[in-house]
């Protein structure tokens, strides 16, 4: 609520509340004026109480309405936003925020590095063992990526069992060594989920930032990595088209 009434629009409603009530007050003490001082104040009282007794109800009811629509449109704006099963931010909220990050650095330098993952023989579970073991899995790989990720990075479900992760200000090394950990620990995970058939594991595709290059180019090259990946034996992290090998 305080939070609330801090906003401008809130701050315009309760001044133009004052207003109208020094405007009353000021008609009063023009209409009574030549009835005396005595007269002006007994008139006044009487108008800032009748000002007061309509006017506060009035003005609790539209800042109440003026809450329960802030409320609304953030809840709209979290839902235009997530992707609702993981709670992680959906593919266009990605691509802006992505854009936005991109040109806020400029050209200078690489802005990180772009994760494309991507759940292995995920339809093969999924039609094997039923979608609710297929959303089970998508909510697991969901939390590895949220525990992967650092302060600043950006982190989606860009569609079915693909996800995104840009690793803001990383490079080559420091992306492929949190992309291994995340492969290793969803890899891990996979093994208790339960069910001996189900082989869980992920393929990640990594791509660099370059200078003037857009979320849809630097997305597009992370994909031809992940496309490497997947067909390189799955269960693996390449990085510019090169399987990453841990020391």
């Amino acid at each position: 609520m305080l939070r609330l009434m801090k906003r401008p629009e809130m701050k315009r409603i309760l001044v133009l509340f004052c207003a109208i009530v020094l405007a009353v007050e000021a008609i009063v003490v023009v209409v009574y004026w030549r009835f005396g001082p005595d007269r002006v104040q007994f008139e006044a009282w009487i108008s800032l109480a009748i000002t007061l007794a309509v006017g506060v109800p009035a003005l609790a009811y539209v800042v109440l309405q003026h809450v329960r629509l802030s409320v609304l449109n953030d809840k709209l704006a979290i839902l235009s936003s997530t992707d609702q099963m993981t709670g992680l931010l959906n593919r266009q909220s990605f691509i802006d925020r992505l854009d936005h990050c991109l040109e806020r650095h400029g050209s200078e330098g690489s802005a990180g590095v772009l994760a494309y993952m991507d759940a292995d023989h995920f339809k093969m579970l999924n039609d094997l063992f039923g979608h609710a073991f297929g959303d089970t899995v998508i909510e697991m790989l969901a939390k590895h990526i949220r525990q992967a990720a650092r302060p600043g990075d950006l982190c989606a479900r860009l569609g079915g069992e693909e996800f995104g992760i840009f690793l803001n200000g990383a490079d080559h090394d420091e992306s492929a060594s949190i992309a291994e950990a995340l492969r290793k620990s969803v890899e891990r995970e996979g093994r208790q989920f339960g069910v001996p058939e189900a082989r869980i594991s992920v393929s990640i595709g990594l791509a660099l930032h370059r200078p003037g290059v857009n979320a849809i180019e630097l997305m597009r090259e992370a994909d031809r990595s992940l496309y490497a990946a997947k067909h390189g034996g799955r269960n693996s992290v390449v990085i510019e088209l090169k399987r990453y090998r841990a020391a």
